[in-house]
């Protein structure tokens, strides 16, 4: 048996209606008994007088179209066919999760049609390219759909030469450096995912969706969170994008552009997202239409590289990956106007809600302690957690009881995301991409309107936690959004952007000063028979476990 099959034997068995591989198998019994092999007679007699119809085969790599071709090795984190009719067929190894390696060649699947005319044959391979999804690292599928959409391929003059001259230009970014830290990102991300895995999302929500907002997407349309120093991206193909954040320094082909703005980009363009140069750590790029190479893992495309799902192979950029975006794009100008962006200052008055632990585990002294210190960054700041540097609590118990020997440790409960945990003496926020799940106080939470806020802090920023009601947090939180759907009309040319109101933090609420901020623990139910004494603790934002929440 033939073990390395020709590539054109699939073509072989479509028009003159053979299985090429069940003959030689029945020619290997035939001589292993000795009867020399199938009979003259029974293969002249499968021989038809000519080919039926006509069928055509496109072999589908793992390649980088903007690296020549070279091979791209990682993990499928999607495959999906189109459906085969009419006696075509996808030769295939691979499914959802195949890990395409470095060491062998990137053959994915032959994909064959068979019709009856050359024509209709093109058509439907065609159709079955684009209508296949390959999620994960390079495909030629694009390339493939647009030779066969190509006139001159369309006329069956195509000689060895012909790639010399076809000219392909995909719909994709070319990820010349990828910066300091730079991933994809979904708003909302994954609030009810829990099972081990992070939130993930965007570390500050309003310059993301504002980002999204200015070139034309859903608020929540996936795209780049870039921290502290951005990419240097080349444009394949041509796009709209728009940068909104922390104020980073921003080229286009080495001419600087403007942050909070609609900018067309043609093919062959560089943008280049340089470092900080004032408050705040993180910027996001949205380009019109996202992503759509990037698959969803549980209902997001947002990356927590961390558990190493999500996103663009499960991790942060690197020079070198492929990002296809939308063919189609917007064109009108947009800028929102100076007087309306936040701003990123270096020392942040945090909003908070008191919970979920407090009383009876942090002495008196060392809840005012919490809420009067100004607290500054440590330089163990990022996505999975924020240290903050400052004095340590007294405790008001002797150990943990059941929790451990430690008094910071309790019972495992899920952490609400914006939680001050006391991982022993040394406090530290959780943000976005935090356990979900653990057996250390959390004593304060930060409220889901200063989300933004908690994202821009960076090391060696000071911050300083105010405590809210319930109420007060759903005021704040309402005045945010409003701020948001503002743009959003403004955006969509409803309304202008002359009315739009800035996000002013000067005041604090109410309930900070008269200190009708409530309790963490907001509810008891006293032991009774085999019922146990359970208590109800509130925090400031969804959680994956208990309590009230300004979100409900």
């Amino acid at each position: 048996m033939n073990t390395r099959l020709q590539v054109e034997h699939g073509i072989t068995e479509l028009c003159y209606d053979v299985d090429l591989v069940k003959l030689m198998l029945r020619q290997a019994d035939a001589q292993l008994a000795c009867r020399g092999g199938i009979s003259h007679e029974e293969l002249k007699g499968l021989q038809p007088s000519e080919p039926r119809g006509a069928a055509i085969e496109a072999r589908v790599y793992a390649e980088n179209p903007a690296k020549d071709y070279a091979p791209s090795p990682g993990t499928l984190q999607i495959v999906e066919w189109a459906e085969i009719t009419e006696g075509g067929r996808i030769d295939t190894w691979v499914h959802t999760g195949t890990i395409v390696s470095s060491h062998y060649d990137p053959l994915l699947a032959k994909v064959m049609v068979h019709r009856s005319s050359r024509e209709e044959c093109i058509s439907a391979m065609h159709q079955t390219l684009v209508k296949s999804r390959i999620c994960g690292p390079p495909t030629n599928l694009d390339f493939l759909a647009s030779i066969v959409e190509d006139p001159q391929f369309a006329t069956g003059v195509t000689m060895t030469k012909f790639l010399t001259s076809f000219k392909f230009s995909p719909a994709a970014i070319d990820v010349i450096s990828a910066g300091a830290y730079t991933t994809v990102q979904d708003y909302p991300g994954r609030p009810t995912m829990g099972r081990g895995f992070p939130h993930a999302g965007p570390m500050d929500p309003l310059a993301f969706q504002i980002a999204n907002l200015l070139v034309g997407n859903s608020r929540g349309k996936e795209g780049l969170e870039c921290t502290l120093d951005g990419p240097k991206l080349l444009f394949l193909g041509p796009a709209i994008v728009s940068i909104c954040g922390a104020p980073m320094k921003l080229t286009l082909d080495g001419t600087e552009v403007s942050m909070w703005s609609r900018l067309a980009i043609k093919a062959g363009q560089t943008l280049e997202i340089g470092k900080t140069t004032g408050g705040g750590c993180r910027s996001y790029l949205a380009v019109y239409g996202g992503f759509p190479s990037v698959a969803e893992w549980f209902g997001s495309k947002a990356t927590s590289p961390g558990v190493g799902v999500g996103g663009y192979q499960g991790r942060q950029l690197a020079a070198g990956d492929l990002l296809a975006i939308a063919k189609d794009h917007l064109s009108k100008a947009l800028k929102l106007p100076e007087r309306i962006l936040p701003q990123y200052p270096s020392h942040w008055d945090i909003l908070a809600m008191v919970g979920p632990y407090e009383e009876g585990y942090l002495l008196p002294e060392d809840v005012e302690m919490t809420y009067k210190t100004t607290w500054q960054i440590s330089h163990n700041a990022a996505r999975g957690g924020i240290r903050l540097i400052g004095p340590k609590p007294k405790w008001a118990r002797a150990d943990g009881g059941e929790g451990g020997a430690h008094p910071s440790n309790v019972a495992e409960y899920g952490y609400p995301v914006g939680a001050l945990n006391w991982t022993g003496d040394d406090p530290c926020i959780f943000p976005v991409d935090c356990p979900d799940f653990g057996g250390f106080v959390s004593s304060t939470t930060i409220i889901k309107a200063d989300y933004w806020r908690l994202g821009q802090m960076k090391a060696g920023d000071t911050m300083r936690y105010h405590r809210v009601s319930l109420e007060d947090a759903l005021k704040v939180r309402q005045r945010v959004n409003g701020f948001i759907d503002g743009v959003a009309q403004a955006c969509s040319g409803h309304s202008n952007f002359a009315g739009i109101e800035p996000l002013g933090y000067s005041e604090l609420p109410s309930s900070t000063s008269s200190g009708n901020y409530g309790k963490a623990t907001v509810h008891t139910i006293e032991a009774k028979g085999n019922q146990p004494r359970t208590l109800y603790r509130q925090v400031s934002n969804q959680p994956k476990s208990f309590g009230l929440s300004d979100d409900r």
